[in-house]
């Protein structure tokens, strides 16, 4: 009798421990499912050209070096459509998965960046010409196959000095659509924003392009890869 439950016990230890190099060695070869991304660039200046089918849509952009903008977004990946992961030689994730993400932007914004506007919506963001305000932005959105970004939200500008006075935040609605290009971590983006701070009853527009560093983490089995653990 004792055999026998020696037997077993040594069965169940060795079917145990197999399960759990396997639940390692899957682990070890699965996506990661959570993508950090934290980037820097420059945005144009604001514009009124919001229909992509006249000439000044893409034409007049001006990229100044007193425009920049600071970015990062963090976002959960899934829809990894293949059973073959595929990584590089360093271990970096190299696979392309949907993203449903949070996206938060921030910058200087001065005359500079709002020249081309008409006094009447330059106040809505600062009072004078020589005032500079903080903007920051907060929206929610998807990237397809990490690629194209649609995304909404939020944002919010307050002043950075003016007078000595501090006056109150000024809120807008933001609407972003962009695309992600990917070279080993770097990730060279370009993006392009509709903003408002009526409801869209009046709007502005503006592009804005980054070199942003994707980190990506928290190894985790996908259900569909479940069964390989017992198999």
């Amino acid at each position: 009798m004792k055999k026998i439950i020696t037997t077993s016990l040594c069965l169940i230890f060795v079917f145990t421990s197999f399960a759990q190099d396997t639940r390692q060695d899957l682990r070890k070869k699965s996506p990661n499912r959570v993508i950090l991304r934290l980037g820097s660039g420059l945005f144009a200046n604001y514009t009124y050209d919001l229909d992509p089918s006249t000439e000044n849509f893409l034409k007049g952009k001006t990229f100044k070096m007193d425009n920049i903008t600071y970015s990062g977004m963090i976002g959960l990946r899934s829809g990894f459509n293949t059973d073959n992961y595929r990584f590089s030689s360093t271990g970096r994730d190299k696979m392309r998965g949907n993203v449903v993400g949070l996206f938060y932007q921030t910058g200087t914004l001065n005359n500079v960046g709002l020249g081309v506007l008409e006094k009447v919506d330059k106040k809505i963001f600062i009072n004078s010409l020589d005032e500079s305000v903080q903007f920051s932005e907060l929206q929610v959105g998807v990237v397809w196959r990490e690629f194209l970004r649609i995304s909404g939200g939020k944002g919010t500008v307050k002043s950075v000095k003016s007078a000595g006075e501090i006056l109150d935040n000024v809120d807008y609605q933001i609407l972003t659509a962009g695309l992600n290009l990917r070279f080993g971590r770097l990730s060279p983006t370009i993006n392009y924003s509709i903003i408002s701070a009526d409801g869209f009853e009046t709007a502005m527009s503006r592009w804005d392009i980054q070199i942003c560093m994707n980190i990506y983490f928290w190894k985790k089995i996908l259900h569909k890869d479940k069964h390989l653990i017992t198999n």
